[in-house]
């Protein structure tokens, strides 16, 4: 880790950067020297390993040594999440844990609670019944994949995702009364890319209707430039209009919230090491980010002028 002589760059510039690759579950170092050579001016500015470990203690955050947990200590919060996420593996675990209760802590801690209060789940994580498909993309934002999810349907709720399958990162899950509307799932699409700036190369989808809108908006912009979790099915009757409006007002801004929640931790954990994959192993969201730190291109579309053009003409067509 190089060494500084210069003054420490200003807290309320590096202090994002430091919290999103603390997100990202990066280590120290790895947090310095991205700091060095993407987030501060080292013709001006420099930071040290110490210095950084010191800012970061400042900010609460703490590493899984300092926190130091036990079985005992993640007790409770394990019977909570446990609630939610019956069948979480370690893996899901340890991240729910950081991202859900900020809390930092070992595997061996957590293999060692589930083999003293779910020994079951052991044995079912054993049986690797996992059968492989194969999957290709050039690069990041080479195409987006979306579909919508129908098993909260007979509830009035309607789920739909898209996803950047290289990176693997989540650019919406969204829930509403339903996902086969073409012009709201129009707009799903439509608020990604302008909040991200950019726009990718090709989108994939089945032939659903609902999806046309983004298919169209696609071919314009480049013309021109698990939840495994429901609902009990008995809390409501489905075909009492009252009780199905009230139902929506009180569970689709809550589910919304747990979808955003799972949206950022998932797309700031590592997924699991896989020597079949060629594609980049990594945070998908720093694969995203910085494609060029994992050796991969960049389909991006950074012209947007008639983003807006696009929104009102799709729109239009749709109503």
């Amino acid at each position: 880790m190089p060494n500084q002589y210069k003054p420490t760059p200003p807290l309320d510039e590096i202090a994002p950067h430091i919290l999103c690759l603390w997100k990202a579950c990066q280590n120290d170092r790895q947090i310095v020297r991205t700091l060095w050579e993407k987030h501060i001016d080292t013709e001006r500015y420099g930071i040290g390993l110490t210095k950084f470990r010191e800012i970061r203690e400042s900010m609460g955050l703490q590493c899984t040594r300092q926190q130091g947990h036990t079985i005992e200590s993640i007790h409770e919060a394990m019977i909570d999440l446990r609630q939610m996420y019956p069948k979480a593996g370690i893996r899901e675990v340890i991240s729910l844990l950081f991202h859900e209760k900020n809390i930092s802590i070992s595997r061996t801690v957590v293999s060692s609670y589930f083999a003293i209060f779910k020994p079951e789940l052991v044995h079912e994580c054993k049986a690797q019944c996992l059968k492989r498909r194969r999957f290709w993309a050039a690069g990041v934002n080479d195409l987006f994949a979306v579909n919508q999810h129908d098993k909260w349907l007979r509830f009035g709720l309607g789920l739909h995702t898209g996803i950047e399958p290289f990176s693997g990162r989540i650019m919406w899950i969204c829930v509403w009364h339903s996902n086969r509307n073409p012009q709201l799932i129009l707009s799903y699409y439509l608020d990604t890319i302008e909040e991200l700036g950019h726009m990718l190369l090709i989108t994939q989808s089945d032939l659903g209707t609902e999806n046309f809108g983004i298919a169209n908006a696609q071919t314009l912009l480049c013309f021109e430039t698990v939840l495994d979790h429901s609902v009990n099915e008995g809390l409501y009757d489905v075909g009492n209009t009252l009780q199905n409006m009230v139902f929506c007002w009180v569970f689709i801004p809550w589910l919304q919230r747990e979808l955003d929640a799972y949206r950022d931790r998932v797309n700031n954990t590592a997924k699991r090491c896989d020597r079949n994959k060629i594609l980049p192993h990594g945070v998908p969201s720093l694969i995203y980010d910085s494609p060029q730190d994992f050796n991969a291109l960049d389909f991006k579309v950074s012209h947007l002028v008639t983003l807006d053009v696009a929104r009102h003409l799709m729109c239009s067509r749709l109503l």
